[in-house]
């Protein structure tokens, strides 16, 4: 029903991925009818950014206000039942709202794909991370 994603770079340990509602205030959520990890396909979570100032540490309505920092390398942890996984960065790119083309899903490997408004504070496009399991 859930399960934990880390982000070193922006500080962000242990936040719940829920794969059954959308309360974005009370954790991430993962897109109904994408994979699950560690399952081969694509995983799409997404989560609220703010203007980074507004940043606070366990809040999942900011969450995301600093994921525009991530670059490709960086890591992506994931824990499903206690087994951890590493996901590495592979792009990072900004679609209109309109663009969907990101919920496809990839059969070939293990793919976890972030998804929040940009730029921080807005709504007006998307900010993409994907990343694939290492």
């Amino acid at each position: 029903a859930s399960y934990k994603i880390s982000i070193p770079k922006l500080k962000i340990s242990d936040a719940v991925v829920s794969t059954f509602d959308n309360d974005l205030s009370q954790h991430l959520v993962q897109y109904g009818g994408t994979t699950v990890p560690p399952e081969k396909g694509t995983a799409v979570i997404y989560g609220h950014s703010t203007l980074p100032q507004l940043y606070k540490e366990g809040d999942y309505k900011t969450i995301f206000a600093n994921i525009h920092q991530l670059t490709t390398g960086d890591d992506i942890i994931v824990t499903v039942n206690g087994k951890t996984y590493i996901y590495k960065v592979q792009s990072v790119s900004i679609t209109d709202p309109s663009d969907t083309s990101f919920f496809q899903q990839n059969f070939d490997g293990n793919y976890l794909t972030l998804v929040s408004c940009t730029p921080p504070g807005t709504t007006w496009k998307r900010l993409i991370i994907k990343t694939k399991m290492q």
